[in-house]
This record gives structure tokens, C-alpha cells and sequence, in this order.
């Protein structure tokens, strides 16, 4: 996993607290899976001092070759506020790709998409990698939930790749008022997908998992959580398994993705 200096292509407002930002990257970060993550490190800054995980959320590529990264990120404390505020041509430490992504079978057909918030950061790479794969995109549905309206995020990339997207908000200001996991319970009424893939918040991948479950339909969820090394080391991101001799996995370095059916929620 190549350390680098990388430079700050872009760093744009996209609504309301949200983020993107773009960063030169090794051109290695190709082999790259969905769901997999970087750390990053401010580095004319001393504090925060470790290093904080972000989901890749796209490659940039020039004439097919990848040149760069981009992070979606919301500012919820002093790192992101911190980096919000870096311009375009300053540099960041960057190490990755880090953790383990998703998997795409071969025989994957009819896979589905969840996200809830700024959960959708790596679903945006998976379904790029699932259109790579050569899952036609047309047959697959996104489902996208948050708070409110401001929170819905990404709806154009889905629209590009030619995705249905069912939206719901838990205030009703966009798509149908309630849970997203209400509109996905309705849709697996009519439909038998052969995966399902989610991230978001705790609440959102515990009631996937069950629905999963109860359907009888693989199911694979990122798990969203603060990180202290990224590299399994420090043992700081446990996560309760059902599989694993010791009782635990680390979501750094065997997550951030897991089957959901060994969790523990």
C-alpha cells in the first residue's frame, strides 16, 4: 500500500456540509476495490494526530490511466473541518488503498444497492465496478435514504449509469417519508435480487442484515466507524462476529465490508 504526498486537485462544496475532493494518486490505485478506504493526515497540522478514514468514492482517470482519487466527506468535527478549508495545488498525506471491499461474483446478475447518508460515498465505486464487471446496470436498483432532503446525496451519478432510484427521507421533504429499509422491504415483495449491498449508518446495515436474512439473500454491508491506525494494529475498531475463533474481527483490516450474516449487530 503506497504513502504519498498528494496533491489537492479540487475541493467543492456539494450541499450543505458535504464534500468532494479530489487527490493525485499512485497510478496502482486501478487494482482498487469497491468499499475499500484511504487514511489521510493534514500535514502542516499537529493535531488531530492520527489519521482519519475516508471511503474511495471514485477514480480519476486521464486517457485510462488512474491518475487520482475522490473522497465525498461531510464536516462533522475538526478534521474534515480542517480539510474543508484546504485549496487547490496544497498536499495531504495519503495512504491506501486500505481494508477489504466488496466482492462481485462472476455470475452476479440482479445485485441490489442501500445507502443511507453519506453511505453512498463507496456505493458510487461499486456500481462503477458492477458496470466494469459487466452487470448491466439498467436491471439494478439504488435505494437512498437520509434525514432529510439535504442528505440525499449523488442522485446524478445513479441517473448516469442508468440505475432506478427509489428515495425516502425520514422528514418526508424528498422521495417517500420513512425508512429506506420500508421502500427495499416493499421492493423484495415483487423482485429476488441475488446480493445486496449497503452502508450507512448502524441502525440502517442492522436492518438490512435482517431483511437480508429473512429473505434468504447474500448480503454484504460497510461498516462506518472512526479508526485509529486504519492497519489493524492498535486493535481499536472491534467488531463482534459470529465466525471468528476469538469472537471478534477488526472492521480496518478485515472489514470495512462483511458479510453480514456473521455479524454480531
Amino acid at each position: 500500500m503506497p504513502q504519498e504526498t498528494a496533491k489537492i486537485l479540487y475541493n467543492a462544496v456539494v450541499k450543505n456540509g458535504y464534500y468532494k475532493i479530489g487527490l493525485t494518486c499512485d497510478p496502482a490505485y486501478e487494482n482498487a476495490n469497491a468499499g475499500q478506504f484511504v487514511t489521510l493526515k493534514i500535514t502542516d497540522r499537529m493535531e488531530p494526530l492520527l489519521r482519519r478514514p475516508f471511503s474511495i468514492h471514485k477514480l480519476i482517470k486521464t486517457e485510462d490511466v488512474v491518475t487520482g482519487l475522490e473522497i465525498l466527506y461531510r464536516v462533522v468535527g475538526g478534521f474534515t473541518a480542517q480539510l474543508s478549508e484546504r485549496k487547490e495545488n496544497e498536499t495531504v498525506d495519503l495512504l491506501g488503498p486500505l481494508g477489504h471491499g466488496f466482492s462481485v461474483p462472476t455470475n452476479l446478475a440482479r445485485p441490489v444497492l442501500v445507502a443511507g447518508g453519506i453511505g453512498v460515498a463507496p456505493i458510487v465505486f461499486l456500481s462503477e465496478r458492477l458496470g466494469e464487471s459487466g452487470v448491466s446496470l439498467s436491471n439494478v436498483p439504488v435505494f437512498l435514504g437520509g434525514r432529510s432532503k439535504s442528505d440525499i446525496l449523488c442522485k446524478e451519478d445513479f441517473s448516469r449509469q442508468g440505475l432506478f432510484m427509489a428515495i425516502s427521507t425520514d422528514d418526508g421533504s424528498y422521495g417517500k417519508k420513512g425508512l429506506v429499509t420500508e421502500l427495499l422491504e416493499t421492493w423484495l415483495e415483487d423482485h429476488t435480487p441475488d446480493m445486496i449491498y449497503a452502508c450507512g449508518p448502524h441502525g440502517l446495515l442492522h436492518a438490512v442484515a435482517e431483511i437480508a436474512k429473512k429473505n434468504q439473500i447474500p448480503c454484504e454491508v460497510s461498516i462506518e466507524t472512526l479508526m485509529a491506525c486504519g492497519l489493524g494494529v492498535c486493535m481499536g475498531c472491534a467488531v463482534k462476529t459470529e465466525d471468528y475463533s476469538e469472537g471478534y474481527r477488526h472492521i480496518c483490516k478485515d472489514g470495512p465490508v462483511f458479510d453480514a450474516s456473521v455479524l454480531k449487530f
